[in-house]
């Protein structure tokens, strides 16, 4: 519970409910990981608090996605308290299933910020066992009252059966949203594959920082790095659509970048996307939808630190860097990735500058400025990312990942992720 610095106060109180408690207790940080696992919530779930610390609990648990159980999460990590009731739940790991209450209320640091939220989960299967109890005692007591009662406690029990009938029907939706939600977490293992190591990125930049957060269990969003002889490549892509749809295309602009460099040699990253432009619109030009602009924007950079340049070019999305202190922009080509049916194939520009050593860099999807929130409920907006890049660009790359993690998630507050978010930066 480090992470979360409670008060001494209360984080003797937590220790006391994490072992003493017959209700499940588990916390969760800013980011729904999973910080604590009581005992109960292991005897319940079959999932010991070692296996499940630092995991997100809608991937581990998909039925909590399922559910939509982060509207109350959300609420409670908003500063208010919340409860969830009357909700079902199915732990693959004990195969138990049923129906569970929740109630999560806000945690807050010493300096009284929310830096999470305490949930107790309340197993209540048992409790809809008195439906059948009631039932029985009302049969037992029409033998024995007038008419007109027996009319309404045959009313009342036509009411009790049709309730359980749909709540059942409900579970068994459930159940099935389950394993689809399975099977897309299964695909998000496949497309966490294709995303570069971070001690492979930290070869060629010491001092980087990747900020990933897909709306989805998968994302239209992606990251991108590959090294040949003195080169090394960094690339933001955001492609069409997030969720399933842009994991699907995101797997085709991984292979086509590969295929750029280690098939035709490519070099710029101007010819790299030009040749990307081609075979992802080769593609979605066999489809008869020729109504429908499926393709990506993107920031490739190449830098060589043997000649000390760097190379750029972005479809949609610009590069932000930092030299000596001053703010600079590089804008990408206005015009997407993946050629529309009818349409003739448009140039990339490549563009190239010296680099510095203390010189930083930035590439991004449109995610994190387009998160509405705040005061006003309204978007973030570019103009107030860039002043926060001016605000921090000189710290420690892990320091700005934080920063923009932590501002983001104050900002968004309980409104729902409308995108998927991808900010990228390196200091040469």
């Amino acid at each position: 519970m480090e992470n979360l610095q409670l008060t001494q106060n209360g984080e003797m109180l937590v220790n006391m409910l994490l072992e003493k408690s017959i209700d499940g207790i588990f916390i969760l940080d800013n980011e729904y990981r999973i910080i604590e696992w009581s005992r109960a919530m292991t005897n319940i779930s079959g999932v010991n608090k070692e296996d499940v610390t630092g995991k997100n609990i809608f991937e581990h648990f998909p039925f909590f996605d399922a559910i939509d159980e982060a509207r109350f999460i959300r609420k409670a990590l908003g500063g208010e308290e919340a409860l969830s009731p009357d909700r079902p739940y199915y732990f693959q790991a004990s195969n138990r299933k049923g129906f569970f209450e929740a109630y999560y209320t806000p945690l807050t640091n010493v300096t009284n910020q929310v830096s999470g939220t305490l949930a107790i989960f309340r197993d209540i299967t048992q409790l809809r066992t008195f439906d059948d109890q009631l039932i029985s005692l009302t049969d037992k007591l029409r033998n024995t009252i007038g008419q007109k009662t027996r009319e309404l406690l045959d009313a009342n029990d036509t009411l009790k059966k049709e309730l359980r009938k749909r709540k059942m029907f409900g579970y068994d939706i459930l159940l099935k949203n389950i394993e689809l939600t399975d099977s897309i977490a299964y695909a998000r293992h496949i497309q966490e594959a294709i995303l570069p190591l971070k001690k492979e990125i930290e070869k060629a930049f010491s001092q980087s920082f990747v900020f990933f957060r897909p709306k989805e269990i998968v994302s239209g969003d992606f990251y991108w790095y590959h090294s040949k002889g003195t080169k090394h490549y960094f690339a933001a892509v955001d492609c069409t659509g997030h969720g399933v749809p842009g994991a699907l295309i995101s797997i085709l602009g991984y292979n086509s970048l590969n295929q750029a460099i280690n098939d035709h040699d490519l070099v710029h990253p101007s010819d790299i996307l030009n040749y990307l432009n081609k075979s992802v619109g080769s593609v979605f030009n066999h489809s008869e939808r020729s109504t429908v602009r499926d393709g990506m924007d993107i920031s490739l950079c190449c830098v060589d630190y043997t000649e000390m340049t760097l190379e750029y070019a972005g479809a949609f999305n610009p590069l932000y860097y930092f030299s000596k202190g001053v703010f600079k922009k590089i804008k990408g080509n206005r015009f997407p990735i993946g050629s529309f049916k009818g349409e003739e194939l448009k140039e990339f520009l490549n563009h190239q500058i010296n680099i510095k050593p203390g010189d930083v860099f930035y590439i991004f999807t449109d995610g994190f400025a387009d998160q509405f929130g705040g005061p006003k409920e309204k978007k973030f907006k570019q103009r107030q990312f860039v002043e926060l890049l001016l605000e921090n660009y000189d710290t420690p790359m892990h320091d700005q990942e934080n920063m923009l993690r932590k501002t983001i998630t104050a900002w968004q507050g309980n409104n729902e992720q409308v995108d998927d978010m991808l900010v990228i930066g390196f200091r040469i």
